[in-house]
């Protein structure tokens, strides 16, 4: 029997505001090409039948339909933004499809603010619970420094500078294949750059030319990703200054960005 292949989608590209920007006539806002348009980030990973959702940002209902999303069987969440949870509430269809509960994993600073802003899902009020409510059921999982085995695949997670906060790098293996996915980051650390060296698969924030407290540029992250010599490298949480074709020729095929819907075997 040959071992399972693990199938990467990207479910969004865009950042936090999405691309087009509401009110924005600029020309990658009213861009013809479809990969100029990018949802907020998000990732579906899927190997033997099992479904590992990586963010549920506000568009996540419309990734899911888009890309005919077939199972949710854990949630890993990088923090605790906008953009990155505000489509947890729409993890309950897969809740009715499966007919089970869902682990939600996070560091656990991450997981106190999901608990927090999602009160009503984890701390439902007694008459909420007896009047059995369309409420997502969620279980909370710690990431802690070990990998965790998620389903068929083996997950790490290391804290990244985001600015003033922090975010999380999420790494997936399967077996000797590994995608790191780094969507939000400030500055590639050296236990970045390790997790990033030689993957199959990275993904590394690139939002524009212009500097941003946040965020890391588009050259800065091209050049770590050429760095860390991965298999395929990707640049993601891309703004709207610069078309997806002309970060295409800039970079050439070592590095490239991605686009919605984009899709990866490994």
């Amino acid at each position: 029997m040959s071992a399972p292949r693990m199938k990467v989608t990207v479910l969004g590209s865009g950042t936090s505001t999405g691309v087009p920007i509401i009110g924005c006539r600029c020309p990658v806002c009213t861009s013809a090409d479809p990969r100029d348009a990018r949802l907020r980030c998000g990732f579906h990973v899927e190997a033997a039948g099992f479904g590992l959702q990586i963010d549920v940002s506000p568009d996540f209902r419309a990734q899911a339909l888009r890309f005919a999303i077939p199972r949710v069987d854990a949630l890993a969440v990088t923090h605790c933004h906008a953009d990155h949870v505000l489509g947890l509430d729409d993890i309950r269809r897969f809740n009715t499809l499966q007919d089970s509960p869902i682990p939600v994993y996070a560091r656990p600073a991450e997981l106190r603010r999901i608990r927090r802003i999602f009160g009503y899902i984890f701390h439902p009020s007694a008459g909420a619970r007896r009047a059995h409510l369309y409420i997502a059921r969620l279980e909370p999982r710690p990431f802690g420094r070990e990998p965790v085995r998620i389903g068929p695949f083996l997950v790490r997670a290391l804290a990244i500078p985001h600015g003033p906060a922090k975010a999380t790098a999420i790494e997936v293996a399967l077996g000797a294949r590994r995608a790191v996915f780094a969507s939000d980051c400030s500055h590639v650390s050296p236990a970045l750059a390790a997790m990033l060296r030689g993957a199959d698969l990275a993904f590394l924030d690139g939002l524009r030319d212009r500097p941003h407290a946040a965020h890391l540029t588009l050259e800065r992250s091209a050049a770590a990703l050429r760095a860390a010599r991965c298999r395929r490298a990707r640049l993601i949480h891309i703004g709207h200054d610069v078309p997806h074709a002309e970060i295409a020729r800039r970079y050439g095929p070592a590095v490239l960005p991605t686009f919605d819907g984009e899709a990866f075997e490994l």
